[in-house]
């Protein structure tokens, strides 16, 4: 519910092709000259529906399997090359060469579009790319190629008013012939504290043509938030708290009414600071446990993670080593 890519069973995208926030590209290196960075409040813009669930979902340990090497070169102040190789016992090694474009139309100190990203490896080339016409109006497309067809694309407009936001989604659909999945998303704020809003999701292929509706909404105050989505789906819940600077946990309940199964997870994530280290944990109610630690170095553009899974019932471990320069 809500992850729309990942509702087109022809070829979900892979986790790991996400290289940018999706509303804008932030710079964690403050300009010296440039005044200091007015941040967006959400009492003076709404998300999106979509987003609700992000923070909790960033405080979930995500981990990964075998070792993983990645090295992004900036080659001018606006174009990076990224070198990314995987290596794993359970299945065959790979290269993936990606590149991020990032153009000069400012919105903001740390905002800039359009975002071009593209990536190719195992015989897949992935492209996505951002631009924002306005400060209200953005656009994205994401396209997955095999060396002999389109296995995927994607293409949404949306739109961030002060009090409401809204978005429609097209995964491998087509006006001429009508296939493929159609979402709408909508969300209102209606107080401070309160926003609610739905979503529409209308799939016509194979023969066969299923509509779904989903209901959500979300509230907080200045340390914590409170998600809930339900519909024909399903219900996914979300708590979200910051404690301070260095410490946050979430609690995520999904449950999945076409297989008739529920999951909740808890997760934290602690950063320090003087350590430039950050650790993130979590356990979930089908016995899992998952930690991954990230290590920075101050002298060097070096950044080295350990991942690390372990599931009690099933009987199975998987763990990472990660090294990245840049």
């Amino acid at each position: 519910m809500g992850n729309i890519v990942a509702s087109a069973k022809s070829a979900p995208p892979p986790d790991d092709f996400s290289l940018t926030p999706e509303f804008g590209l932030v710079s964690d290196e403050p300009k010296k000259d440039a005044a200091p960075a007015k941040e967006e409040s959400d009492s003076c813009k709404v998300g999106s529906f979509e987003e609700l669930p992000r923070k909790t979902k960033e405080v979930l340990a995500k981990p990964f399997e075998g070792c993983k090497f990645t090295w992004n070169k900036m080659i001018t102040d606006r174009f990076q090359a990224t070198h990314t190789i995987n290596m794993s016992s359970f299945k065959p090694a790979n290269y993936k060469f990606g590149t991020t474009y990032v153009g000069s139309r400012k919105l903001g100190p740390n905002e800039q579009y359009p975002i071009l990203i593209s990536e190719y490896g195992g015989g897949v080339i992935q492209f996505q790319g951002i631009h924002s016409f306005t400060n209200e109006i953005q656009a994205k497309a994401v396209v997955h190629a095999t060396d002999k067809s389109f296995s995927m694309y994607q293409a949404d407009v949306g739109y961030k008013g002060e009090n409401f936001s809204a978005q429609i989604t097209g995964v491998n659909a087509s006006v001429i012939n009508p296939q493929g999945i159609w979402v709408g998303h909508y969300l209102q704020r209606i107080s401070k504290s309160l926003s609610l809003g739905g979503e529409l999701m209308f799939q016509h292929g194979m023969g066969a043509k299923a509509a779904f509706i989903t209901y959500g909404g979300m509230y907080k105050d200045d340390k914590s938030e409170f998600v809930v989505k339900t519909g024909e789906q399903g219900t996914h819940l979300c708590y979200y708290n910051k404690g301070n600077d260095q410490v946050e946990c979430g609690v995520e309940f999904e449950y999945v009414k076409q297989i008739g199964e529920s999951v909740t997870t808890f997760g934290y994530s602690i950063d320090l600071p003087k350590g430039l280290s950050k650790f993130k944990g979590s356990i979930d109610t089908d016995w899992s446990v998952t930690g991954v630690l990230e290590k920075r170095f101050e002298a060097f553009p070096f950044c080295f993670s350990l991942s690390g899974l372990l599931n009690h019932k099933k009987n199975q471990a998987k763990f990472g080593i990660g090294f990245t320069i840049g």
